[in-house]
């Protein structure tokens, strides 16, 4: 039997692995399991998506754009957008870059998008995954309807405009209500952004004027390798409405070449920079689709920190500098709004995302993410739900106070708790 790795290369799955090619297909491998979980893209560098019994994959059934789809690749049905109400419903495991292609073809987008268009739709909504902007919230923020194969493997609807506040328990799911076959999500008329590169600034400049620098942007993202006391690059995104660029940010010039996130590594893979506008889909996301995004080899970790401890955190970067060196790749910071989703980390709250790209040692990375979680859970950062970190049960779970909530909605949706696994019997309960 094949080895079931994820994206990173930095985990092993165990439970076993079906491919459905159809929905009724998909219904009869639930009804027929003890426990289930189900695998997307695979973007999760911890045991978020695991079980010991069965793993769904939902590939074969998810739409790609021609311009992306490979040889021998399986291709589902197309997205069906709704050209009264703008919303489109979509295959739950299309990936973000095939559905934003087949969006501006019809004039649509989506409001904002992950630094990786690669990863699929329905996880990246069941983890509260995020793009970047003060006024931006979680792409499950525009999620309206989620279609599930329930325990039994029969076929369930829930609805925004019908399901009220319950569904704001359904979107971050962590995967524990069912398993979502299709999305049905908000769309904006399409537009186009430009983004420009600065640097360096130094940590002390940005963190007394991170409010000021975050809106300069519809998306501003700050990256370091914590190398020295400074941000290697700024990187801010504008829509062609906001205007031109600023000429500097904090005295930092704009860059006169094409720049990594990672420092040293080809930007090649990197979305278009320099002030050159483009569709949002092709600028918002800091790679490309039809490139490796990132490193590749890497374990990733992530806080979300409550807006208002933003300067501590900023402040907190030169301490982590000594524990996470040889470690840190780089460090991005970034703004997402408050949402209200019940298990999404931005909850009632804005936050500051703190973001580590990390070699793959997973040895080496296990002992300094206690490190980590000392300097900015103390601020009540909240761990990403798909990234590593190492981290006190109890005090995580207390951070969240809809959980119990939510745990009411699971064990009505699922009572036989078939779609949870250790990932979610240790931090949500």
């Amino acid at each position: 039997m094949a080895t079931t790795i994820n994206w990173a290369g930095n985990h092993v799955y165990a439970g076993t692995l079906v491919r459905p090619e159809s929905l009724a297909e998909v219904s009869d491998a639930v009804a027929g399991a003890e426990h289930v979980r189900v695998l997307g893209t695979r973007h999760t560098f911890n045991d978020l998506a695991d079980s010991a019994g069965l793993l769904v994959s939902l590939d074969r059934l998810a739409y790609r754009h021609p311009r992306l789809l490979t040889e021998g690749e399986a291709n589902g049905p197309d997205p069906e957008l709704d050209e009264l109400t703008g919303r489109v419903r979509v295959a739950a495991a299309t990936r973000y870059a095939d559905l934003a292609l087949f969006l501006e073809e019809r004039g649509r987008t989506l409001v904002n998008f992950a630094s990786l268009p690669h990863i699929g739709v329905a996880g990246a909504v069941a983890t509260a995954t995020h793009g970047s902007g003060v006024g931006n919230t979680v792409l499950a923020a525009a999620v309206t309807r989620l279609e599930l194969v329930a325990a039994d493997g029969s076929l369930r609807t829930l609805d925004r405009d019908v399901d009220g506040d319950t569904f704001d328990a359904a979107t971050v799911s962590l995967g524990a209500l069912g398993i979502v076959h299709a999305v049905t999500l908000e769309t904006v008329p399409a537009f186009e952004v430009a983004q420009t590169v600065y640097g360096p600034v130094g940590f002390a400049a940005l963190a007394d004027a991170f409010d000021d620098v975050s809106d300069l942007g519809y998306s501003v993202s700050c990256f370091t390798t914590l190398r020295t006391e400074e941000f290697e690059t700024v990187w801010v995104k504008r829509t062609t409405a906001q205007g031109p660029a600023p000429a500097d940010v904090l005295g930092a010039p704009a860059l006169t070449a094409e720049a990594h996130p990672i420092p040293g590594i080809d930007p090649g893979n990197a979305t278009a920079q320099q002030g050159v506008p483009g569709p949002a889909s092709d600028r918002l996301p800091h790679f490309r689709a039809d490139q490796l995004p990132s490193a590749g080899a890497e374990i990733q970790c992530e806080y979300l920190v409550p807006r208002h401890s933003a300067r501590l955190a900023l402040r907190a970067l030169p301490g982590l500098a000594e524990p996470l060196a040889g470690l840190v790749q780089v460090c991005e910071v970034r703004s997402i709004a408050a949402d209200t989703a019940w298990m999404s980390p931005m909850y009632a709250q804005p936050c500051v995302a703190v973001h580590f790209t990390l070699v793959r040692d997973a040895e080496r990375v296990a002992a300094a993410l206690p490190v980590i979680d000392e300097a900015l859970g103390v601020l009540g950062g909240r761990p990403h739900w798909g990234k590593q970190f190492r981290a006190d049960p109890e005090r995580v779970r207390s951070l969240y106070p809809r959980r119990e909530d939510f745990l009411d909605v699971v064990r009505l949706h699922d009572p036989q708790r078939k779609f949870s696994n250790a990932f979610v019997r240790t931090w949500v309960g």
